[in-house]
């Protein structure tokens, strides 16, 4: 039976595996330690005589760049850090004294294949016979492991949705939106892109008219306009993750919106909320003034105005959330998360 110390040990590891920083914040991967965390996994595991030694991983990736890209290039790929507090206690990890730094760039092009061959090159297990997940060679038993390369993969494809999400409103489009559209529509990634393009713009064009409406005090034209942007971006969020209305209303797609889309924080499920009471007040806005009495007609002009021009403007806070929501949400329109092949009861 495991002590209680040997017992805290193994929890200590699973915990800073847990929280291993797989990608730096300028994009690489340090290489070194990742190699030896791998190798440490295995031997937590039970498994060491499964394991490669952490040189042999190092060198398999390296290996491939220098094949990949052109010799010149290899520089843009892979550069060195020199580790300014190294001591002895670190050779074991570190021990030319600096850190390898692979750069995001070519662990777009190349991780799947390196995790994929360390199972099936340096350990040596039999490919399948049909395609799987790249590093299907793990198996989820093994604990330590198994949650190391889940977690890079989880961590990597992490890593560049948020770096394709930052970069929407410079390219016009998101990358990982684009290639679900074209496996979605069944069209070129180049055309997909160009769609997406064409939509940013209508998007931009749709906020810049609203913008001058308001100034220009044509506040029914930006509530219009205002509807209507909203509304695409809560239809198009909608049928990218398989919800299809047809014909739907302003509060169809909200309803909608509530009863399929996941895991929505706090400050989301408050955004639709306060989106809903906008609903109601741009639907007093469009038709009060048309249902008020002769007697009335001044007055009920007048607080027709007014609630006219403050759901003009809240309106503009709406298109500008929603928007950013739909832009922090479409790069999950692909999923990276595996589903664990173990039952759980």
């Amino acid at each position: 039976m495991n002590s209680y110390d040997d017992l805290k040990k193994q929890q200590d590891f699973l915990d800073e595996i847990a929280s291993y920083k797989y990608i730096e914040d300028d994009g690489c991967l340090l290489l070194e330690p990742f190699c030896v965390y791998l190798s440490a996994c295995f031997n937590f595991d039970g498994i060491p005589e499964k394991s490669p030694q952490p040189v042999d991983i190092y060198m398999l990736l390296v290996n491939m760049i220098r094949e990949r890209f052109v010799a010149d290039s290899e520089r843009h790929y892979i550069y060195y850090k020199r580790i300014i507090d190294w001591s002895p206690a670190l050779a074991f990890v570190y021990p030319e004294k600096k850190a390898t730094c692979v750069h995001l760039a070519a662990l777009v092009q190349i991780s799947h294949d390196w995790i994929y061959d360390i199972g099936h090159i340096l350990m040596q297990i039999p490919e399948p016979d049909s395609p799987t997940k790249y590093f299907d060679w793990v198996k989820e038993e093994w604990v330590a492991v198994y949650g190391f390369i889940n977690g890079y993969h989880n961590a990597f494809y992490s890593f560049q949705k948020e770096f394709d999400r930052k970069g929407i409103q410079d390219k016009g489009f998101s990358l990982f939106e684009a290639l679900h559209l074209s496996r979605y529509k069944k069209i070129d990634f180049d055309a997909a892109t160009e769609l997406l393009k064409t939509r940013h713009e209508s998007y931009m064009a749709a906020l810049s008219r609203v913008e001058q409406a308001i100034l220009d005090g044509y506040f029914l034209e930006a509530i219009t306009l205002q509807e209507s942007l909203i509304s695409n971006c809560l239809f198009n969020y909608l049928v990218n993750i398989g919800t299809v209305l047809d014909n739907p209303s302003f509060n169809r797609l909200l309803k909608a919106i509530s009863k399929s889309a996941v895991n929505l924080d706090e400050s989301t499920i408050l955004l639709f909320k306060k989106l809903d009471a906008w609903r109601i007040d741009r639907n007093k806005s469009m038709h009060g003034f048309i249902t008020a009495t002769s007697d009335s007609m001044n007055q009920s002009r007048q607080s027709f105005e007014r609630l006219a021009e403050t759901t003009a403007k809240d309106g503009k806070y709406f298109c500008n959330s929603v928007v950013l929501w739909y832009e922090l949400e479409c790069v999950n329109f692909i999923p990276h998360q595996f589903q664990s092949k173990i039952a759980v009861h």
